[in-house]
């Protein structure tokens, strides 16, 4: 019965630097279904999508409630991937293991599902290689870059469906620019 559930859209997009500290556009999207109090399912969402404006490499957070969230920690969280992601506090190879970036990480049991208008992001990694290829060919994989102290992000919820569910497109020309 998915007449029970309410579909929403979120989404946040901010302002902050990449790790290279080039000014860029963050942009944070999930979906989500909401199920009534007396139904028996529990509301449900996607993973969440982090995108960097300029950048090719798109994040996936993921929480318990998901197959493919990885083992590197509890909560919402992306774990890193060997060769392309360097912890930042050591400079050392991150693993699958570490736990890259996470969604409100003082609480353990966060599920993105109830997740709020305001979350904390914590970028604990660092892109081994911030751009790959030459001319025509480059691809640009550079982040929002790392930090100690979580950035506070503000979140729109929409109705899926209705005109303001889209979230904002990056300005790509910053990107041609450069």
């Amino acid at each position: 019965m998915s007449g029970c559930a309410s579909y929403y859209s979120h989404f946040a997009m901010f302002p902050a630097a990449n790790s290279s500290g080039e000014p860029r556009q963050v942009r944070l999207s999930w979906q989500t279904a909401e199920y009534p109090d007396w139904w028996f399912l529990g509301n449900r969402a996607t993973s969440v999508k982090l995108e960097t404006q300029c950048s090719d490499r798109v994040w996936r957070l993921r929480d318990g409630d998901d197959d493919q969230a990885g083992q590197c920690a509890t909560g919402i969280r992306a774990c890193g991937e060997k060769g392309q992601d360097l912890v930042a506090a050591t400079g050392q190879p991150a693993t699958p293991g570490f736990r890259c970036m996470a969604i409100n990480p003082q609480d353990p049991a966060a599920r993105i599902a109830g997740v709020g208008s305001k979350l904390e992001l914590l970028v604990s990694c660092e892109p081994a290689v911030v751009a790959e290829g030459q001319g025509d060919d480059a691809r640009n994989l550079d982040y929002l870059r790392a930090s100690a102290v979580p950035y506070t992000v503000y979140v729109r919820k929409a109705p899926r469906g209705s005109l303001i569910a889209k979230p904002p497109r990056f300005d790509d020309s910053v990107c041609d620019a450069e």
